[in-house]
């Protein structure tokens, strides 16, 4: 419980401080994701009073975890699965949802930095580093700063819900 409440202040605490600091993609060649969530605020602020910032959402905090056990909430996902860049593209994420996540590039997939929600997925990787976990926040209704990946394969995920995860493939120009 004084984990949950942590992870609760903590979200509340930072969500003033990351709208001045992200950037929406603006670039031509810039992809923007969409990071989503189906967060049903009345349920959510039991636990979490202020999380969720949706007004109108379908997931109850209860069916969230229970869909834990089936590999996360299917309402909780990265739109865009993987896409393709070309060399010199961009690509950020934009946060459509209820609640804060993270679009965080990783070497390989793996667990977050939530060890409640990471019983989600299978992975035995241990992505969680907090420095980068602060650095790559996203609130809700804002976008990450764009990153221009490198030619090659690219993995990000939301360390908060480990199984929102994208790939971004970028070949040369």
């Amino acid at each position: 419980m004084i984990k949950k409440a942590v992870l609760a202040a903590f979200a509340l605490a930072t969500l003033p401080l990351l709208a001045p600091a992200t950037a929406q993609a603006d670039a031509p060649h810039d992809r923007v994701l969409e990071l989503r969530d189906a967060c049903d605020k009345a349920s959510w602020d039991v636990e979490f009073p202020g999380l969720c910032t949706r007004s109108a959402g379908s997931v109850s905090l209860p069916e969230f975890r229970e869909e834990l056990a089936d590999g996360g909430s299917g309402a909780w996902w990265i739109r865009q699965r993987s896409i393709g860049l070309d060399q010199g593209d961009s690509v950020a994420a934009t946060n459509v949802g209820g609640i804060v996540h993270t679009f965080t590039e990783v070497d390989q997939f793996g667990k977050g930095c939530v060890p409640e929600w990471n019983q989600a997925v299978q992975d035995t990787v241990d992505n969680c580093d907090f420095g980068r976990f602060l650095q790559t926040l996203v609130a809700p209704g804002t976008s990450s700063a764009a990153q221009q990946p490198t030619v090659g394969v690219h993995r990000f995920q939301c360390l908060i819900h480990p199984w929102m995860r994208t790939t971004v493939t970028v070949k040369p120009s």
